[in-house]
C-alpha cells in the first residue's frame, strides 16, 4: 500500500524545487553557526573531519576533487563518513543543532552548491564506493561514494554491467538519482529504473530501505528526484551479463551536419527495432583554434567477441558509404565499459555551464534548430574568451519509457509523451569566473531563440533532464506539476526551483 506521507513529501519538495542530498542536503535556518557545527562533528569524528586548520592537506584535496570550478566553495569543515552508520550519526547531530551542510558523492555537478556549501558543514561521501555483485541474486551493491569508472572496472572482469554513466568520472549518486542516460537506456531504460532497493538516511538520522514493498512511495520518488527526501548511502541495482562491445568516438568535417541530422533522425525513429544502438551528435567549437568539429558517439552493446568490420545495424546512416561519408578519424572498437568510459570524460578545473531543451524528433525541426544555431555560432564567434561550447543531440525515444513503466515507473514525467524526442544540451566551459556575464549572455541567446521557436512550432516539450538544466531552469518543478496531477495531490510550496 502507499504512503501518502511519501506521496505528500515528494509533491512538496519537487514542486517547490526543494533539494536535499546528493544535489545538495540543506537544513535551512538562520540560526546555523558553521564554527559550532564544525566543533560538534569534529568532536564526535576527529579522525574523519578536515578544515583549514585541521588536516588542512585533507581539506584541500577535497575542495580540488570537484569536477567544475563552479562548486569548489570553500566549507567550513568537511566530514567523511566510512559508512552508511556514520552517514546517519552526522546527520542526526547537525538536525539537532539546526546545521546548514551539503552531501558530496561524485561531485560532477556544475552549479555552485549543488553539492557543496560555503558556510556550513559538507558531508563528503568519497570514502565509502564500495562496489560487490551477487551474480546469483544478479544485483550489483554500489555505494553512492563511488564513480561509475569503479563500477565498471569492478564488473568488467567479471562479464557483468549496469546501465551507468557514458562518462566514467561521473559520480553514481548524482547521476542516478538524476535520472541516469546510458549506453543501455534502450535495453532497460534508465539508470534509475534499474535500482532494486535505495540504503537511505533521512533528514533525522533515520536508516531506512526503500523498495518495492518498503517505502514504496520513497522508491519511486528518488528515481528521478535527485534524493531530495533524503541521503542515499548504498545502491542496490539489477545486474546482467556483458561482455566486450562496439564503440569509440568518430570525428567529422562541418560540411556533413545535413547528412548527420538527417541520419540521426532515422536512428532516433528506428531504435526500437534495435536497441542496442547508443549515439549522442556532438558539435564543437573551439574559440581557440577557430574551428569547428562534429564528433559521434557510437555504441553498440550486443556482446561480441570479436573485431566488428562493418558498422552495426543502428549506424547504417552513418556507415562510411553512406551520404555522412567516412569520419575523418575515430577510436571504433571493441572493448568494455571501463575504456569506452574512459575517454568521455570531460576537461575539468573549468567553469561551466549546461542548459537544455527537449523537442519533438522531426527532421524539419532538427533542419531548423540547426539552422538557428548556426546563425548563434556567428555571434560565439566574436566572443573568444571561452575554451569551447558545445552542443549536444540525444535519441530520447518512447522506448526509454516503455522499459521505465516495465519498471515500475519513475518520477521524471516522460511518460506523458508517446512519441520519440531529442534531448538537447549546450555545454560551455571557461576559464576563471570573470568572463560569466558574457558566457551566461551567449547561453541566454541561444536558449531563448530556440524555445521561441520550438514554441511556436508545436515542438518544445516541458521535461527538462535535471542533470543538464541550468540555474534557472525548473525540472523538479516539471516533475512536481505532473506527478501531483498524477497522484492527485495538490502541489505544495510553490517556489521555483533552481
Amino acid at each position: 500500500m502507499k504512503s501518502p506521507v511519501y506521496l505528500a513529501a515528494a509533491a512538496v519538495f519537487v514542486s517547490s524545487g526543494v533539494q536535499l542530498a546528493s544535489a545538495a542536503a540543506v537544513v535551512d535556518t538562520a540560526a546555523s553557526n558553521a564554527a559550532k557545527c564544525c566543533g560538534i562533528i569534529e568532536t564526535a569524528f576527529p579522525k574523519k573531519t578536515y578544515s583549514p586548520n585541521n588536516q588542512a592537506n585533507l581539506y584541500q584535496q577535497f575542495v580540488n576533487s570537484y569536477f567544475s570550478v563552479n562548486d569548489r566553495l570553500t566549507p567550513s569543515c568537511a566530514v567523511s563518513p566510512a559508512n552508511t552508520e556514520d552517514v546517519a550519526a552526522i546527520v542526526a547531530l547537525l538536525a539537532k543543532a539546526s546545521c546548514q551542510f551539503a552531501v558530496k558523492s561524485g561531485g560532477h555537478g556544475i552549479l555552485t552548491g549543488s553539492s557543496n556549501i560555503a558556510k556550513g558543514v559538507t558531508i563528503d561521501l568519497r570514502g565509502m564506493r564500495t562496489v560487490t555483485l551477487d551474480k546469483e541474486k544478479k544485483t550489483a551493491t554500489v555505494q553512492t561514494g563511488a564513480k561509475w569508472i569503479d563500477v565498471y572496472k569492478y564488473l568488467d572482469p567479471l562479464g557483468y554491467a549496469i546501465p551507468g554513466g557514458r562518462a566514467g568520472d561521473v559520480g553514481v549518486g548524482g547521476l542516478t538519482t538524476g535520472g541516469g542516460n546510458s549506453f543501455f537506456a534502450a535495453r532497460y531504460g534508465f539508470a534509475c529504473d534499474n535500482v532494486k532497493n535505495f540504503e537511505v538516511v533521512l533528514g533525522s538520522g533515520k536508516i531506512v530501505q526503500a523498495n518495492n514493498a518498503t517505502n514504496p512511495d520513497l522508491f519511486t520518488a528518488l528515481k528521478g528526484g535527485s534524493n531530495n527526501l533524503g541521503i542515499v548511502t548504498r545502491f542496490d541495482f539489477v545486474a546482467f551479463e556483458q561482455s566486450d562491445l562496439w564503440g569509440g568516438v568518430a570525428m567529422y568535417d562541418v560540411k556533413t551536419v545535413p547528412a548527420q541530422i538527417e541520419a540521426f533522425y532515422k536512428f532516433t525513429e528506428n531504435l526500437v527495432n534495435d536497441p542496442f544502438g547508443s549515439l549522442i551528435f556532438v558539435w564543437n567549437y573551439f574559440p581557440a583554434t577557430k574551428s569547428i568539429t562534429i564528433m559521434n558517439l557510437y555504441e553498440y552493446t550486443k556482446n561480441l567477441t570479436g573485431p566488428v568490420t562493418t558498422y552495426p545495424p543502428p549506424f547504417k546512416g552513418f556507415a562510411p558509404d553512406s551520404p555522412v561519408g567516412p569520419p575523418i578519424s575515430n577510436t571504433l572498437r571493441v572493448t568494455n565499459l571501463s575504456s569506452l568510459t574512459g575517454e568521455l570524460n570531460s576537461p575539468a578545473n573549468l567553469s561551466n555551464l549546461y542548459a537544455t531543451l527537449t523537442f519533438t524528433n522531426t527532421l524539419p525541426v532538427l533542419q531548423e534548430v540547426v539552422r538557428i544555431l548556426n546563425r548563434e555560432l556567428e555571434i560565439y564567434k566574436k566572443t573568444p574568451f571561452y575554451e569551447y561550447a558545445s552542443i549536444e543531440f540525444q535519441p530520447l525515444p518512447r522506448l526509454f519509457t516503455n522499459h521505465s513503466l516495465e519498471r515500475g515507473g519513475n518520477v521524471l514525467g516522460l511518460d506523458r509523451y508517446t512519441d520519440n524526442n531529442v534531448l538537447f544540451l549546450l555545454d560551455m566551459a571557461w576559464n576563471g569566473t570573470q568572463h560569466d556575464a558574457e558566457i551566461r549572455s551567449l547561453a541566454d541567446n541561444v536558449m531563448g531563440n530556440l524555445t521561441s521557436y520550438l514554441k511556436g512550432a508545436g515542438a518544445l516539450k516541458e521535461f527538462q533532464y535535471l542533470n543538464y538544466a541550468f540555474q534557472d531552469q525548473d525540472p523538479l518543478g516539471v516533475m512536481g506539476r505532473w506527478q501531483t496531477g498524477a497522484w492527485g495531490l495538490e502541489a505544495g510550496g510553490g517556489g521555483e526551483g533552481e
